[in-house]
């Protein structure tokens, strides 16, 4: 049976690499009977704007992501009232992401058998 693990990001993807680390870690899960998902929260939310380009400052591109997003049917969530605190409206759908409230999140955390923040 695979177990199901959640990375949880939650810095900025402009001044550092957690976004990508994030769905790298998830994308090297797969084979390894682990089915992974990505949640960001947080400053990590504004990595669904289709407005974030964080290598207009040199810095490594998000979007490459998408493609092994659709790959490996990686799912992807935010938090609702996070997309909201940082003005998150131009969301990128070709990260497919799933938007939850933050008071569901206890429950939405049980579901998965191991929960690592990032």
């Amino acid at each position: 049976m695979e177990k199901k693990v959640l990375f949880v990001v939650y810095q900025s993807p402009v001044g550092s690499i957690w976004v990508n680390e994030g769905f790298r870690t998830a994308f090297g899960m797969y084979g390894e009977d682990i089915e992974p998902a990505v949640m960001l929260i947080d400053a990590a939310t504004v990595a669904l704007s289709k407005d974030t380009k964080p290598e207009s400052l040199g810095l490594l591109p998000i979007k490459i992501v998408q493609r092994f997003i659709k790959r490996y049917e990686t799912p992807v969530y935010a938090v609702k009232e996070d997309l909201e605190k940082y003005n998150v409206k131009n969301v990128d759908e070709e990260y497919g992401a799933q938007f939850i409230n933050k008071n569901e999140l206890s429950d939405f955390f049980h579901q998965f058998d191991l929960v690592i923040f990032m």
